[in-house]
């Protein structure tokens, strides 16, 4: 049997990261924005933690934006990596994980920029 790790098209690093997301609720379609912090990330997508009472639905479209410290970028502090990505696994809390976590697959691109951009929602 071939390994979830086996399976993946682009490897995986760990690291925590802050996150801001946005999205529109799928009930109301109303606007949402909230935070979390990264887990790990790669080319094709990312795991992130949220709070607790936060709740996705696979197929739910999210723009995020990674804040992530890279100084030796062009004289600059922080920059941001920014991906729209589709929700594929939503892992509410349970007694040995007190965190929401949201499985997400990139839609294009990631991008790099010194500033964040609109959010697309």
């Amino acid at each position: 049997m071939t390994s979830p790790m086996e399976r993946r098209r682009f490897s995986r690093i760990t690291v925590s990261l802050p996150v801001e997301y946005h999205t529109r609720l799928p009930d109301t379609d109303a606007p949402f924005q909230g935070q979390g912090v990264l887990r790990d990330i790669s080319l094709g997508g990312t795991y992130f933690h949220v709070d607790p009472d936060t709740s996705f639905q696979p197929g739910q479209i999210l723009s995020l934006t990674v804040f992530a410290p890279l100084p030796y970028l062009e004289d600059t502090d922080i920059t941001h990596l920014q991906a729209t990505g589709e929700v594929i696994r939503f892992d509410p809390p349970a007694p040995n994980r007190p965190q929401a976590g949201v499985a997400l697959n990139f839609l294009g691109d990631l991008t790099f920029c010194t500033t964040p951009a609109q959010p697309m929602f």
